[in-house]
This record gives structure tokens, C-alpha cells and sequence, in this order.
């Protein structure tokens, strides 16, 4: 998988110091500050990629994903077209919601109109959902919780107009509650700036620019590394540098933040 091992800080100063030579150390006056501040990054990184994390994100997205198979797209966790997939869902997620929260006064008395453009919302919500389920992006997963804690907040509220959140957090809509709902309550729901829904897309855009990122770094990993599994470090043997040797502390971060 993507969020794999770092390698360790004695591997990452022998890589440096057979660039700089042995007196790499005593040479470089910021070694000590460098020193502490790798550690600490090495720290939160190990945090960051701990099982307890990973549970928890994992366990949000996993349920929806099996039950809908393949889909949201055909790759495996953490692949190119996985992330890609994320990537061109939650791109419609934001729009959907954009279009929600920028309808007039007029257009929610219109319940034709409004469950027209709540249900574009709740299947581009449900099927960003599903794409979360194979994506091995920190960022992207961080921000699909965030996206998911804003609805649960508001399910009692959403659940009056007609708007149930699942225990896969996915959402279903009760068309004739939602023409019948107080549009007072609808407003404050759907539209303006400070509106959960807006909310929404906000986040939905956050995931966009992170499952790409994803993506592309993916993309170029598996050319210079493969994109297999066979090695200690999580990389293949058919890319350029056949996945051997790969053993320094950055290569793997620049992925495991991504």
C-alpha cells in the first residue's frame, strides 16, 4: 500500500553521507537542528500511517465500497485510476452541492425543482462516498471524514426534510417530505456560505485536489519503482530503477502525506 514504512533515520544518514562523504556530519554546521527536525517528522509520520488511524478512516468508507464492488472504478486501494475515480467524483459532489446551495427562494418552492436538485446532490454525495472506499489517500480520507462528521451533525435536522443518513453514511431522500418540508428549514440546510451544504462542497473540492495529487504521485512512483508489491518497501520490480534500493527516509513521506 501507499502509506507504507518509512525507512530507518540510520538508512536516510548513510544515503546523505554517501553523497557528502563520511565528515557529512561534522561538515554541516545545521546537522543537529536537521537532525531533530527529521525525527519529528519521522514521529508524526508514524502517527500519522498507525493502525488505530488508518482503523478509523478505513472503517468509515470501507462498508459502501464492497457492497457496490467496482462501480466507482476498477483499481485496487491506493491505485491511479482508484484515486482518479475519487477524484471525478467528488468533482461532481462539488458541483452538485454548489448548484444546491445557490438555489433562489423561488426555485425551493418549486418541489420539482427541489427534489430535482437535492437527489443530483444525495448520488454524487453517495457515490463520493463509495470512491472513498478505495482510495489510500491521508488527505483525501481526512477530508471525506470531515465531510461526513458536517452530516452527521445535521441528520436530525436533514432527517426533517425528508433526508436520512444510513449507517454508511450515505443518504436517501424522501421526495414527498421534502416538497412538504418548511422551506425555512430547507434554506438554512441547502443554501448560503455558512450552510452544511456548503460546507460540503467546500470539502468535496479538498478531496478533488488531494486524490489527484494522490494520483499523480502514485503514477510516477510506479514508473520509476513498479507498481507491484514485492519488495520490503511496498514497490515493484518492472519500473525504471526495477524497485531495489529504495531505502531513504524522503521518497516515502513525499508519499505518505499525500
Amino acid at each position: 500500500m501507499a502509506i507504507g514504512g518509512i525507512g530507518s533515520y540510520s538508512s536516510y544518514n548513510s544515503w546523505l553521507s554517501g553523497i557528502y562523504g563520511s565528515g557529512y556530519s561534522s561538515k554541516k554546521k545545521t546537522t543537529a537542528a536537521s537532525n531533530s527536525d527529521l525525527q519529528a517528522l519521522m514521529k508524526l509520520a508514524d502517527e500519522v500511517r498507525s493502525p488505530a488511524y488508518r482503523k478509523k478512516m478505513n472503517e468509515m468508507f470501507s462498508t459502501s465500497s464492497d457492497k457496490t464492488g467496482s462501480s466507482t472504478g476498477d483499481g485496487e486501494i491506493g491505485s491511479v485510476s482508484s484515486e482518479l475515480s475519487l477524484a471525478n467524483t467528488s468533482d461532481s459532489l462539488k458541483k452538485a452541492a454548489s448548484s444546491l446551495s445557490a438555489m433562489s427562494a423561488k426555485d425551493i418552492e418549486d418541489g420539482d425543482a427541489l427534489v430535482s436538485t437535492v437527489k443530483k446532490f444525495t448520488e454524487a454525495y453517495n457515490s463520493t462516498i463509495d470512491a472513498m472506499g478505495k482510495s489510500d489517500s491521508v488527505n483525501a480520507l481526512s477530508e471525506g471524514l470531515r465531510m461526513t462528521d458536517t452530516v452527521k451533525m445535521h441528520a436530525k435536522s436533514l432527517k426533517r426534510v425528508g433526508i436520512t443518513v444510513g449507517s454508511d453514511n450515505k443518504l436517501s431522500v424522501d421526495e414527498e417530505l421534502l416538497k412538504k418540508a418548511d422551506k425555512n428549514v430547507v434554506k438554512s440546510l441547502f443554501t448560503g456560505n455558512y450552510s452544511p451544504v456548503k460546507r460540503i462542497a467546500d470539502r468535496a473540492e479538498d478531496i478533488t485536489a488531494a486524490a489527484k495529487n494522490k494520483a499523480q504521485t502514485t503514477s510516477f512512483r510506479n514508473m520509476l519503482y513498479g507498481n507491484s508489491t514485492s519488495n520490503s518497501y511496498g514497490y515493484g520490480s518492472t519500473g525504471i530503477f526495477g524497485g531495489n534500493g529504495f531505502n531513504f527516509a524522503t521518497g516515502q513521506l513525499m508519499d505518505l502525506y499525500i
